[in-house]
């Protein structure tokens, strides 16, 4: 029997519904920070697909870095009781600096350079022996495991085209310096991405526009086209973030919640104040936002002085403050990959107006569970539309929480990875080798 649902507390993730898998494997993950505290959507997925694995009886080596960010005695009990190995590499910001200058002569993109570490790579190798499968998360831990494949199987979590990332904060920046750090960067990106797929089995990305990025640098630049690829979303916690019966709407108010020092949050909610909410606060003066989340950029802070405008900075927990808006907002125009807050807020069965982009790795029905609108004119009448039709707005809110308990849960999709891990084992495997894990 399954157990029941535990929300999530003290920022770690929740019990995953699963039962243990009938077969069981060992796997080594990489990645650039520590998954825990759970302050980034990466470390999020992190920390959420180890408890997955935990959960199915999987061993688990976390070759992780760390950087600085404090974890609490009980966030580290929980990485040690989930994980049968925790490798942590000190990784302070010289020896980023290093790896970064390191990597350029490379080739390699600012990111992937700014995470290198020899000592992780070492660890890593010398722990290839005991696991049956090698996961790289993001391209940035791609290097400690290029050599895995073929091996052993090999996955590199992409999740997002970091091409087309940064291709679109080119087009969006306005601060020179910002702007053409990410071109430099766009271009080393897109040379990277292009080419470091054909090291692993598999590569792991959010949605199809994230594909037709890499597929068309790949062709222009008269490389083999990537066709390794597996469509791995993120989820969502539908215990933690779940409609709060009991909790009656704020009238006419609107919620933003994320990383506000991330670009695509700080120009998405620039652009909003900007363009949008004079046009919803001429129409009803009433109107409020509520700008939720932490490490607030001077820009961010500072819309804090318009009228009806709130910037709360770091809150305990975003979903106290998305229960009591009447809809939440997600204008992010930048970036690639899908959007964690998307699918937190059709968790807890809010309306949502939202732009095409912040869609994309989504998919869900415009009208249906979500609104879209890309012009400022366009979506302040949305939002207007709903503000004056709650009935309208409780629908789509209603059709949004059931569209996530199909589609966006985090053992729906991690059930999927796990059957591709077995599946890239199968193909390598030594029939007279015994696995890692025995079953």
């Amino acid at each position: 029997m399954a157990k029941n649902p535990t929300p999530a507390s003290g920022n770690l993730p929740g019990d995953m519904q699963v039962e243990p898998a009938p077969r069981k494997f060992a796997i080594a993950i990489a990645y650039s920070r520590t998954p825990l505290p759970m302050t980034r959507a990466d470390q999020m997925t992190v920390a959420h697909l180890i408890s997955f694995l935990s959960a199915r009886g999987h061993g688990v080596d976390l070759y992780g870095l760390d950087t600085g960010e404090p974890m609490t005695d009980e966030q580290d009990a929980w990485l040690k009781e989930h994980c049968r190995k925790v490798d942590l590499k000190p990784h302070g910001v010289f020896r980023s600096a290093i790896g970064a200058l390191r990597g350029l002569f490379k080739g390699y993109p600012l990111q992937v350079g700014w995470f290198l570490n020899g000592a992780q790579s070492a660890a890593i190798a010398e722990g290839l022996a005991d696991v049956d499968l090698a996961y790289s998360y993001y391209i940035r831990s791609a290097e400690t495991m290029r050599a895995v494949y073929p091996t052993k199987p090999s996955f590199v979590a992409m999740q997002l085209s970091q091409s087309l990332n940064t291709r679109r904060m080119v087009a969006h920046y306005r601060n020179l310096k910002e702007k053409l750090l990410y071109a430099v960067e766009s271009r080393l990106v897109r040379s990277y991405e292009a080419r470091v797929w054909r090291d692993f089995s598999r590569t792991v990305l959010i949605g199809e526009q994230d594909v037709a990025e890499i597929r068309a640098i790949c062709r222009e630049k008269n490389l083999p086209e990537i066709d390794n690829v597996f469509f791995g979303p993120h989820g969502t916690d539908i215990s933690r973030f779940a409609p709060r019966e009991e909790v009656s709407p704020v009238p006419c108010s609107l919620v933003f919640n994320g990383v506000l020092r991330t670009y695509t949050n700080v120009h998405a909610i620039t652009w909003f104040a900007e363009f949008v909410w004079p046009l919803v606060k001429e129409a009803e003066p009433d109107a409020t936002l509520m700008i939720v989340g932490r490490d607030p950029r001077p820009e961010v802070v500072a819309l804090g002085e318009m009228d009806g405008v709130t910037v709360t900075g770091e809150v305990e927990n975003p979903a106290d403050y998305i229960s009591r808006a009447a809809i939440c907002i997600d204008p992010v125009q930048a970036g690639a990959g899908m959007q964690n807050k998307m699918v937190e807020f059709m968790a807890m069965g809010k309306p949502i107006v939202a732009t095409t982009v912040a869609n994309e790795g989504i998919g869900a029905q415009p009208g249906d569970h979500v609104i879209l609108a890309d012009e400022p004119d366009e979506m302040a009448k949305e939002i207007l539309a709903l503000f004056s039709d709650p009935a309208r707005a409780a629908a789509v809110g209603s059709a949004a929480r059931k569209f996530v308990e199909q589609h966006w849960t985090w053992e729906a999709h991690f059930l999927r990875l796990e059957e591709e891990m077995l599946m890239a084992i199968d193909e390598l495997a030594d029939k007279n080798e015994p696995s890692a894990i025995s079953d």
